[in-house]
């Protein structure tokens, strides 16, 4: 039975690769755990073995933010991203995809894709300027008419 634990904690782990948020890894660890104490107390019943793999897991979790809690929550410099209000009005961007009045199209701003809406025709590659945002959507103006 231990063989099946150390499986799914292996499978676990590596399943974090292809999903981050770094929580599958404590419960892939606390798989591995169970697995060995399995292995060395091969008389645990399934019920203690789940119990052992789901505190195990939680604990590793809950320790581990506390240890070290930037690592989980990330450190954004919100200034330097500056997109978190209207202070993008007047920004430059570059057209990506075609954008006619009632056509969205897509816009590059600060390395990211925008959907973006205009009043005038803008042909991908053109340069626009930002005139407002509203949540997701950038509504801007070719720059070449300033």
């Amino acid at each position: 039975m231990h063989w099946y634990w150390i499986i799914c904690g292996i499978l676990m782990i590596l399943m974090e690769f292809g999903m981050p948020g770094f929580v599958i890894c404590f419960f892939g660890l606390s798989a591995l755990i169970t697995g060995g104490l399995v292995f060395v107390f091969p008389a645990l019943t399934l019920v203690w073995q789940l119990l052992i793999f789901a505190i195990g897991g939680a604990l590793l979790v809950i320790v581990s933010r506390w240890v070290a809690p930037g690592v989980f929550r990330g450190k954004v410099n919100r200034e330097s991203l500056d997109i978190d209000g209207d202070d993008v009005a007047g920004g430059s961007c570059i057209c990506r995809e075609d954008i006619a009045p009632g056509l969205p199209g897509k816009v590059e701003f600060r390395g990211s894709l925008w959907r973006a809406e205009s009043d005038k025709s803008i042909a991908a590659g053109e340069n626009c300027v930002i005139e407002k945002r509203d949540n997701l959507t950038l509504t801007v103006r070719p720059s070449k008419g300033e």
